[in-house]
């Protein structure tokens, strides 16, 4: 696998846990695993395995999604051909957009929305519900992760043509806060406000140094491939 590649593929990863953190995805996250431990029975790593199929539904919308939309784009040929010869070029203010809207530069007037509410969830549904829960919320895409998903997975997916592999990363970055928490909820450490605390202060110094970094990122490509400086 190419340096690109696998530059491409850390990136992913990192944005799916940058995404969980945020403060809309985690309180959708927090507020279903919450939902989850009171129906899931008393069973010992009921809530771990459940948050595992709700982490799992969660990573399924994100693959489906992007591998259709992603291999859509790819079978037409001139959007293939634009891709090949610039998508090194079309990246570089894609990059630099998505690190300033995740500095806030473009203010905070857009909310996020959800799609379902918990309570259509029934205990009876048992683990299915929770799969199927992960897998709704994930559509039910905040400010944040749409426009770290369609701005910056989608466009490193078409570039290094991996429809599959990169939304996949992507969803298991997403899925690894999710069973962090879902660990934290079954060994009976259940001081919710604890964990939005811990992720809160990580989120606080990973988002801004991601956005850095993002921004860098674009602007060298810039340099290097629309002016050919480096």
């Amino acid at each position: 696998m190419s340096a690109e590649l696998w530059a491409a593929a850390l990136t992913a990863v990192w944005t799916g846990v940058i995404t969980s953190v945020s403060p809309c995805p985690i309180a959708t996250n927090i507020a279903a695993l919450t939902y989850i431990s009171k129906h899931s029975g008393s069973h010992k790593l009921a809530v771990l395995l459940h948050g595992l199929l709700y982490a799992l539904g969660r990573a399924l919308a994100y693959i489906i999604i992007g591998f259709l939309l992603v291999k859509s784009l790819l079978s037409a040929p001139s959007f293939s051909f634009f891709m090949q010869k610039y998508g090194n070029q079309a990246l570089s203010p894609i990059l630099v957009l998505a690190g300033m809207y995740m500095l806030d530069m473009f203010g905070r007037g857009f909310v996020g929305f959800n799609l379902l509410d918990l309570s259509k969830f029934k205990a009876k549904g048992g683990a299915v519900s929770s799969l199927i829960m992960g897998f709704i919320f994930a559509l039910a895409f905040c400010p944040i992760s749409a426009a770290l998903y369609f701005g910056v997975i989608i466009p490193l997916a078409a570039n290094n043509s991996a429809p599959f592999s990169l939304p996949l990363l992507y969803g298991l970055g997403t899925a690894l806060p999710v069973i962090g928490m879902a660990v934290v909820l079954d060994f009976g450490l259940k001081k919710i406000s604890a964990i939005t605390g811990l992720a809160g202060k990580f989120e606080r110094w990973a988002k801004p140094a991601t956005a850095w970094i993002f921004i860098a990122c674009g602007v060298y490509l810039g340099l290097k491939y629309i002016f050919g400086i480096l």
